[in-house]
């Protein structure tokens, strides 16, 4: 591995490594700035945003096997306000809202804003405990359920086709709706389509492209059942007079592109090896991980304590994120000993090693103390 540095490594932030995403924007800015027609539309108002980008979507989502139309495509600033504006819609004060007992922070934001009561369902391996849903869905009559079913966040764990199928049964049997949060990027030979499709009266699928491209671009969608639209629609017009349309068209001009498909491509290779390369680490030191995408979730054996190897993590300028991060209440014990590590906020594979290296040597002292 790579010599190592005084420099501090990030495996907290979860963001794909620029991998020539530049250009991709490049080329796109280029090209807009000599279409004077699209840059009239882009600076023109439109409420619901623009058909012909709606269009674009269709046509990507379904080389992904989903079927949308183009009235189903909501777009907003980021998913955070795709999931703030589901709930708003769904919920009135005090209502009860599941979710998995690990889960993505931003939730928990939108949640206190929505001033709405939760239900943390356990997870197993196989996906959320199903007899603690349906227990909690008796007792409280809950609105809404939010998942990452696709590659949860941050556990990584991969519902089950039983699993889901179960989970939308059990959406209609006790009248909830779910709102499927499908950002986390997934690696092609994992990714699997959504739970949205089997239920699209009963799901809002939110998801986006800051995963898979950059976060700064902030293009999200959301697909939304028919009987919602118009209160959807209605709802973000109540947060912004409308989503900025320029980086939507900018993302249009490559989204179908050869040059996007082969920097995915790159992104995928890119990411396995660097999941190649941390398992190898995890089995040297014979500890359990569960990969897939941006991030890995590393588990610690008794004795070792999670939050103890946290500090000594900080004090080396190695930023993780411990698994108390993704509780509601963060002071709150966590049902898991481990943390979630992301592999891709390293832009080059050396530096990458270099904070792999740093990150091993951490922890081969953590264990020599604790002994």
């Amino acid at each position: 591995m790579a010599e190592l540095t005084n420099a501090t490594y990030d495996f907290s932030t979860s963001k794909a490594p620029m991998l020539g995403q530049q250009t991709l924007v490049k080329q796109a800015l280029s090209a807009l700035s000599e279409d004077l027609d699209a840059l009239e539309q882009v600076m023109s108002y439109s409420a619901q945003g623009l058909d012909k980008h709606k269009q674009v979507f269709v046509h990507w989502l379904a080389s992904r096997k989903i079927s949308a139309h183009t009235a189903d495509i909501v777009f907003t600033q980021g998913a955070q306000q795709g999931i703030y504006t589901c709930l708003q819609i769904l919920t009135n004060e005090n209502d009860y809202v599941l979710h998995e007992e690990l889960a993505y922070p931003g939730f928990f934001r939108a949640v206190d804003a929505c001033n709405v009561k939760l239900l943390s369902v356990p997870l197993s391996p196989e996906g959320l405990d199903l007899n603690i849903l349906e227990s909690y869905c008796q007792q409280f009559n809950p609105k809404v359920l939010y998942l990452t079913a696709n590659m949860q966040n941050p556990t990584n764990v991969r519902y089950s086709a039983q699993q889901l199928a179960d989970i939308a049964s059990l959406s209609k049997k006790y009248h909830f709706y779910i709102i499927e949060d499908d950002v986390n990027y997934c690696l092609p030979e994992h990714w699997r389509l959504p739970l949205q499709q089997q239920a699209p009266d009963r799901v809002f699928y939110v998801s986006g492209l800051a995963k898979y491209i950059a976060g700064g671009l902030r293009v999200a969608y959301t697909l939304v059942p028919k009987k919602w639209q118009q209160a959807f629609n209605a709802h973000i017009h109540s947060q912004c007079w409308m989503v900025s349309t320029l980086n939507i068209e900018l993302v249009t001009r490559f989204l179908n592109s050869e040059q996007f498909d082969h920097n995915q491509q790159h992104l995928a290779d890119e990411m396995r090896e660097r999941q190649l390369l941390f398992k190898a680490f995890a089995d040297k030191h014979q500890l359990s991980v569960r990969s897939g995408g941006l991030n890995v979730w590393l588990e610690l054996p008794e004795p070792l304590d999670v939050y103890q190897f946290d500090q000594l993590l900080a004090a080396r300028n190695i930023k993780v994120r411990a698994a108390n991060i993704f509780l509601y209440n963060t002071t709150d014990p966590a049902p898991q000993n481990s943390m979630r590590l992301s592999l891709g906020s390293f832009n080059t594979r050396a530096s990458f090693e270099q904070g792999l290296a740093a990150f091993d040597k951490a922890f081969n002292d953590f264990k020599q103390q604790q002994q």
